[in-house]
């Protein structure tokens, strides 16, 4: 019995993973919608098999699928998906706003940069822009979430919070902070500290040996916090000249967009 349960899972795993495969094929013609025989055949599957894999995805919401045309377009299910709370598509407009200034610091330092946006008490990774140089120190992705205080962007989020806001966080993220290489208590609040005092900040190979990242907060013209944006880098190339060269580049990118550190 215990056999043909794990039989089953792995037919069913198999399944789902060639109706994955799908999804892209229909986005790619979504304009026009996508025939059963053109999936079939991009999917390299036979038209009997890609039929009852489209359904699925139809019954989940996840496709739609026009009887009189014979065609498939994606769902609304799938934009509801891209909307939810904590999705990056939930901050499209930050992400519009601020990034040509990302591209800009990327270009210009030839290290990789990182926008992320304060979600609760944690920051969201909503967008990076690779550097020009060879050896990406590439330590976030779209998508990711951290707790406020670990690494750069989101220690720069957490210390342009009001003061009570910004200690709260650090003493419920105590225990945290200890699973994410040396970071402890005392570091993020030098962070802290630091960003107050020069309005960026640097995590020198805090969680990751050999990476360092610099960071400054994001604010609208209003002063409303939008946004943090770092740089991470080998920390050979992040030396205390190079990190106020970055700053300024950083700074001078999200100025001409209208934005301040």
């Amino acid at each position: 019995m215990v056999i043909a349960n794990e039989d089953t899972d792995r037919r069913t795993e198999t399944s789902l993973a060639k109706a994955i495969r799908l999804l892209p094929i229909v986005a790619e013609r979504n304009a026009t919608g996508a025939t059963l025989s053109t999936v079939a055949r991009k999917a390299n599957l036979k038209t009997a098999t890609a039929r009852r894999l489209l359904q699925g995805l139809v019954d989940g919401g996840l496709l739609s699928f026009d009887p009189y045309l014979k065609i498939y377009t994606l769902g609304i299910r799938i934009f509801d998906l891209a909307g939810a709370a904590g999705s990056p598509r939930q901050f499209d407009g930050v992400r519009m706003n601020v990034g040509p200034a990302l591209l800009e610091t990327a270009a210009i330092s030839g290290e990789t940069a990182y926008l992320t946006v304060p979600f609760g008490d944690e920051a969201l990774c909503i967008d990076t822009a690779t550097g020009s140089y060879p050896l990406s120190a590439n330590t976030l992705h779209v998508g990711s979430r951290r707790p406020l205080g670990v690494g750069a962007g989101s220690a720069a989020i957490l210390a342009a919070l009001p003061d009570d806001n910004c200690d709260r966080i650090i003493a419920s993220n105590s225990e945290v902070y200890g699973r994410y290489g040396d970071l402890t208590v005392s570091e993020v609040r030098r962070m802290v500290r630091h960003w107050r005092d020069h309005r960026y900040l640097v995590n020198n190979s805090i969680i990751i040996p050999e990476v360092s990242a610099i960071a400054v907060a994001v604010f609208d013209s209003s002063g409303s916090l939008k946004a943090g944006l770092s740089v991470s880098a080998l920390k050979s190339r992040l030396g205390p000249m190079r990190r106020k060269e970055i700053v300024a580049v950083m700074t001078h990118a999200l100025k001409r967009v209208g934005l301040k550190t």
